[in-house]
């Protein structure tokens, strides 16, 4: 994959220009490729959840947003559960994997709720780490949606506040996920034990 291409991902700039150049197409086109950006677990969820909510403001870019998510983690899950042998040896010394299968093992998918919920966890990957263990499809898409809904929302309404230039919403929703990141690094010790981890490396 050259650098030239994941550039068009990781800058929303760059993401905005060619998104605009398919007009009438461009929601299909973001939808597409935020549904890659899941699949390709290393392009940033941050970039495409900002340009969503630039391009097309904070509902619609909210909608399709999720869109993509539901259709990129379906694909990944789907791998892994295909391809399980695969993607066990790949992921079985990974900590996060390893981290994720004591919480399962404890709290179930309420631990993988709280996964894709809180900040810091790689949320793409963990579509993967889901499919290899015994979660149906919808259960895993309403955890997945649940969890992913705030920090996207979050992201799409930055991105609609830059667009409108209005200053004062992007600096507080700006100061809400630095409050809301900072209780969690508070609470991540308390957090862990009660999911069943022993350590808070890799969440910090």
């Amino acid at each position: 994959m050259s650098i030239s291409f994941l550039s068009w991902f990781t800058d929303p700039s760059n993401l905005v220009t060619l998104v605009e150049n398919y007009k009438h197409l461009a929601p299909l086109v973001f939808i597409a490729i935020q549904a890659l950006q899941v699949v390709i677990a290393p392009i940033p969820g941050e970039v495409t959840g900002f340009a969503a909510g630039f391009l097309f403001g904070p509902w619609w870019g909210l909608l399709y947003a999720m869109i993509g998510l539901v259709l990129g983690s379906s694909i990944a899950f789907a791998l892994a559960r295909f391809f399980r042998r695969y993607f066990a040896q790949r992921f079985y010394k990974s900590p996060y994997f390893q981290r994720l299968s004591r919480f399962m093992i404890r709290r179930g998918v309420i631990a993988a709720f709280f996964c894709f919920l809180i900040p810091g966890f790689p949320k793409d990957y963990l579509s993967y780490f889901l499919g290899l263990f015994p979660i149906s499809w919808p259960t895993f898409i309403i955890i997945m949606i649940l969890g992913r809904l705030p920090s996207t929302a979050a992201l799409t309404l930055e991105g609609a506040a830059l667009y409108e230039k209005n200053w004062p919403l992007l600096l507080a929703i700006l100061g809400l996920s630095v409050v809301a990141a900072a209780i969690f690094y508070l609470l991540r010790e308390r957090f862990l034990v009660y999911m069943g981890g022993n350590d808070a490396r890799g969440l910090s």
